[in-house]
């Protein structure tokens, strides 16, 4: 426990079969491959972001306003199709969370090429890595 989690990160498996993969690659590549990786979490965060409305944000708000304005006819509806119900909130909590785990990935992807090009001793960002979305 404490504020180190980069000594962790670089002994972590999939960090060191990256190290050894970009191993002997000339920087240009590796500046389009980090410049790739970030297009990649970058657009991965547009998708989490559009799933989290689509998915949470609208369902969760009709089912408010159902609940205001209609709250007996909605607890009935409910329990009279629990069963539908249990796989619409599981369904509603897994593809966000897909997203998320997909999201979570591809920024664990751009740390690593981070570290990489820290231990490389090459300039931090690349112009394309630091445009904004």
């Amino acid at each position: 426990m404490g504020v180190d989690f980069i000594s962790g990160f670089r002994r972590n498996r999939s960090t060191r079969q990256a190290f050894e993969l970009l191993e002997g690659i000339d920087d240009g590549v590796f500046d389009a491959v980090s410049a790739l990786a970030n297009l990649n979490a970058r657009r991965q965060d547009q998708m989490l972001r559009a799933v989290v409305v689509a998915y949470l944000t609208v369902p969760i708000s009709i089912v408010a306003i159902l609940a205001e304005l209609a709250g007996d006819s909605l607890v009935s509806y409910v329990r009279d199709h629990l069963q539908m119900s249990i796989q619409f909130g599981v369904g509603a909590t897994l593809a966000p969370l897909s997203y998320y785990l997909s999201h979570w990935r591809s920024r664990q992807i751009v740390s690593v090429l981070d570290l990489i090009r820290i231990e490389r001793g090459q300039s931090p960002y690349t112009a394309l890595e630091l445009r904004p979305e």
